[in-house]
């Protein structure tokens, strides 16, 4: 088995990829689920520290399209986020 990790032992490496495929395919599944969900938290984080001075508006333009890495898609969601937010306070 080729290694994946240059920073990591080798027989360590081989004991965690043992566990991950021992293990249940829903705790497989949970583990992508919460590994995208903080790698997203990280993104936006990151977002933030870059633009601290920009508008919450363009610092979710600027998210999306790191995210989806289309600006006319981004642009498109961050629209049909903008029109909710619109019925949303008007709600």
């Amino acid at each position: 088995m080729k290694l994946l990790s240059d920073d990591t032992h080798p027989e360590v490496e081989r004991f965690h990829i043992d566990l991950i495929r021992r293990a249940p395919l829903s705790r497989r599944l949970q583990m992508a689920a919460s590994l995208t969900k903080t790698t997203r938290w990280l993104s936006w984080q990151a977002i933030c520290e870059r633009y601290p001075d920009t508008a919450y508006e363009e610092r979710i333009r600027q998210y999306l399209l790191h995210l989806y890495g289309d600006k006319l898609l981004a642009e498109r969601v961050a629209g049909h986020l903008k029109k909710r937010k619109k019925s949303d306070d008007s709600a």
